[in-house]
């Protein structure tokens, strides 16, 4: 969801280079193609194990950490925080798998750093709700796609599970509107409830 509220902090920013590349599966050469359910942003896609649907793409210069004495961080790219809910339908579930693939087909890591969700668990018919901060070169964001399921965060690779593959319905314009935002949002990881991003006011700045 987009944000509602915003937060005066002092903040001294701390650049974070675009490095969360993982590889094309070409290269990786490891597992099985995955059996993928395609769906777009705002509609559920329906696995064997669980409900997947994006409720949101928001793009961001800055994620501020929850801890007011830390440093925010800065992409080197531009940050998209991709708002997830997540539900398990028969079995209680880990969620691991969460990357970004570009339109030649390289994936994109969740960024460390930005301390936002790694994986979400849920219960049976429990929905889960995480965001995912994923720092993307800025010529690289129309066409995104979420390929998100059980999978792993060791390998770039769903290994012949289901996964999600879904369309985040980033035009070319937004590739060019997107890098020049200043918009900086509160980190969030995962909950039980929907996620509501936090506008974050960075009133100083050093190095």
């Amino acid at each position: 969801m987009r944000a509602r509220r915003t937060t005066t902090v002092l903040s001294v920013l701390a650049a974070v280079t675009v490095g969360h590349l993982i590889a094309s599966r070409a290269e990786t050469g490891l597992g099985d193609k995955p059996f993928v359910t395609s769906a777009s942003e705002g509609r559920v896609a329906h696995l064997v194990y669980g409900d997947v649907e994006v409720t949101d793409v928001t793009p961001a210069k800055y994620v501020v950490p929850q801890v007011s004495t830390e440093l925010a961080r800065m992409a080197g790219g531009v940050y998209l925080l991709v708002s997830v809910k997540a539900t398990a339908t028969r079995e209680p579930t880990t969620f691991r798998g969460a990357y970004l693939v570009d339109q030649s087909g390289r994936q994109y890591r969740a960024s460390a750093k930005a301390e936002c969700a790694l994986l979400v668990e849920s219960g049976p018919g429990i929905p889960a709700y995480a965001v995912y901060c994923f720092d993307v070169p800025t010529d690289r964001l129309a066409g995104l796609r979420l390929e998100f399921g059980r999978g792993s965060l060791t390998y770039s690779t769903f290994q012949g599970d289901a996964i999600a593959d879904i369309d985040l319905g980033i035009t070319a314009a937004d590739q060019r509107s997107w890098p020049k935002t200043d918009d900086a949002y509160l980190a969030e990881s995962t909950s039980l409830a929907p996620i509501e991003l936090e506008s974050v006011t960075l009133t100083e700045t050093g190095s």
